[in-house]
Parts: structure tokens; sequence; C-alpha cells
């Protein structure tokens, strides 16, 4: 089995970025076979310019990611309205990883339960 890098980023480290930045620094570290675990949510915006950029570089080396993130309930006051509405987080937990090791992810409002490995199979799902 192959050893796999699991890389725990501050939430500090991508909040002085851009979205531009965050994109190509994840697709960057996810295509060396890294998997990501950022310390806050990605927003809704920045989840889907990951996933944008990643399709258009999908290519025989590199299958995509798997992401998942978990946003942290808040009682929606109005700091938390208007942070949201800013496009901004206000806490929570993004996980990537590339698709050819992560075999699968499930999310519940809770936590992130993620299967990985270099078996080319993904795993069956229990009923």
């Amino acid at each position: 089995m192959t050893d796999i890098q699991i890389e725990f980023l501050s939430a500090g480290l991508m909040s002085g970025m851009e979205t531009k930045q965050k994109v190509d620094y994840i697709i960057d570290h996810v295509k060396a076979d890294k998997i990501l675990v950022i310390g806050e949510g990605m927003s809704p915006i920045e989840e889907t310019a990951l996933i944008e950029e990643t399709m258009n570089q999908i290519n025989q080396k590199f299958s995509g990611i798997e992401v998942s993130t978990l946003r942290e309930k808040t009682d929606n006051g109005i700091k938390d309205r208007l942070i949201k509405l800013l496009g901004g987080r206000s806490g929570g937990l993004t996980v990537i990883g590339p698709s050819k090791i992560v075999r699968e992810m499930k999310r519940d409002p809770t936590h992130i339960t993620m299967y990985a490995g270099d078996n080319p199979k993904k795993k069956k799902k229990q009923d």
C-alpha cells in the first residue's frame, strides 16, 4: 500500500489568499497525491471555483478531486448573516483529496468520514 500524506492547513494560511490562489494551491497539492484538511469551511463560491478549475485540468494523470465541507451551525445572528451575505465563512472544516486515493467520503452535519487507499476499486456502499 502506498503511503498517504495528509496536510493540515490553518485557517490563517488560506484566509490570506484570494480565491484563485486558494484553488491553485489546493490543486497543486492534490496533484501531488496529498489529502488536505483545511481549518475552516470553504465558501460555496470557493468550492464552485475549485470544482470548475479541477474539471478544466482533468487528464490521464489527474482524475479529479473529492471535497467535503462542514460548516458550523450558528444562531444566525446579524453578524453571521452579514458574513454569509459577503461570501465569508464563520467556521467549519474542509477535506480535499485526489479521486485516485479517496475511495469515498460521507458527510453528515457533524462529521466527515473518508475512506482512502490506493485500491482502484471504489468502496462498496453498505446499506
